[in-house]
């Protein structure tokens, strides 16, 4: 009977391939990620344009759940249907201002349409580096160097040059070594002094727990390369334009404030989960909420951004830089934690974050977790846990950098 049923599910496998969808959750304003039964490191697809804004992807899998189609903010459209029953077909028609950019991450395949970046149209696309089993020591794998302005595909010779897709694979730690080397990190734990933030389930303040990750954040940079200051590294306010003039003076390349999430204790929703925000004028529910509650610090500084109206100003390559720093880091904590901890994906999101804005180089405000949630608020103020989201946050960082410089 072991044997027979051994037998019927090898022939399910065959039947089903090597790549089955089990999962499409759609996020944020124009985010897809599409779950498959498996690690899809060994998946590949084809990428063809069909006309001016329409592109599809061609891959050998198989779609265990209905097609769906997905209409996004901006009125790009996305659908996820079974072309032949070996080929599972993407079609994607971006708005002309907008382009899409695809991560392959262990199981998940994610899918982001955001605005056209202006400083290129091209493609990019990154390999997974290659074995390095058999190398000897000392001898640098060969990985595809990439960029924004130049192409340089092995998955197909017919790929059109103007095709705005971005497929990316995990960092291996291979092809990590010095990136850090005279790069400038600004780590900003959120609130501090009078301003305690939100309160954990054990009563302790958010201003306590994320200064503790930056602390070790700062470190585990500073042992990879990295030029690294702290906006503050005891428990002392800081007003929030402070924080990025700060930041500006150092001539940081990068700006990361930490966090700690909350909800209302009369909620009828009790959310958990890691989150990373970049700064935009976009206002979804979700992040109007998280934002009102990050923001609510300092009222001067409000009134002077408003005033300013930054929000209104952010320039393209600032929105674009920052979504890319902030995807890697998501991607980067996720990575880490998940090895020991079932930790949800709260997705990468957009919001008016006022300590994000003045900042002139890519900047992101990381809500590390739920204060208010009755495990996960237990869970970020261990140093074990918080040691993870350190490594996680310059994992990504890493990737930041390797990928687009």
């Amino acid at each position: 009977m072991v044997r027979i049923l051994a037998i019927v599910a090898l022939m399910l496998v065959a039947l089903l391939g090597e790549h089955r969808i089990v999962k499409m959750v759609p996020f944020g304003d124009g985010n897809l990620k599409i779950v498959f039964a498996q690690d899809i490191a060994p998946l590949k697809w084809e990428v063809k344009k069909l006309q001016d804004n329409r592109h599809f992807i061609d891959f050998e899998a198989n779609l265990t759940i209905p097609k769906r189609n997905f209409v996004f903010k901006d009125n790009s459209t996305l659908q996820v249907a079974q072309n032949t029953p070996q080929i599972v077909r993407i079609v994607i028609n971006t708005q002309p201002k907008s382009q899409y950019e695809i991560i392959k991450e262990k199981e998940n395949l994610y899918i982001f349409i955001k605005p056209k970046s202006t400083s290129s149209s091209t493609a990019t696309q990154t390999t997974a580096p290659q074995n390095t089993a058999t190398q000897k020591p000392n001898q640098t794998p060969q990985t595809q160097k990439t960029t924004d302005t130049k192409t340089e595909s092995t998955q197909s010779k017919d790929k059109p040059q103007n095709d705005e897709v971005v497929i990316k694979d995990s960092i291996s730690t291979t092809k990590k070594g010095k990136i850090g080397v005279g790069k400038k990190i600004v780590v900003d734990a959120g609130h501090g002094g009078k301003d305690c933030g939100t309160k954990s389930v054990e009563g302790i303040c958010e201003k306590l727990i994320v200064l503790e990750v930056a602390k070790l954040l700062t470190q585990e940079l500073k042992n990879r390369g990295y030029v690294v200051y702290m906006t503050r590294n005891s428990d002392v306010y800081i007003d929030l334009r402070k924080r990025t003039e700060f930041a500006n003076g150092k001539n940081a390349d990068l700006f990361v404030s930490i966090h700690a999430n909350s909800m209302p204790k009369d909620s009828p929703k009790t959310p958990k989960g890691v989150e990373t925000y970049f700064l935009s004028p976009a206002r979804s529910e979700r992040a109007e909420q998280v934002a009102k509650a990050e923001n609510q610090g300092d009222i001067e500084t409000m009134s002077h951004f408003a005033t300013k109206s930054f929000l209104n100003t952010i320039s393209s390559f600032h929105l674009v830089a920052s979504h890319k720093l902030a995807i890697e880091i998501q991607s980067g904590i996720l990575n880490i934690v998940r090895q020991t901890h079932n930790t949800h994906d709260g997705a990468v999101r957009e919001g008016p974050f006022w300590v994000l804005a003045g900042a002139l180089m890519p900047s992101v405000l990381i809500e590390i977790g739920y204060a208010s949630h009755k495990d996960e608020g237990k869970l970020i103020a261990k140093k074990e846990y918080q040691k993870l989201l350190a490594k996680g946050i310059a994992d990504g960082i890493d990737g930041y950098f390797l990928r687009n410089y």
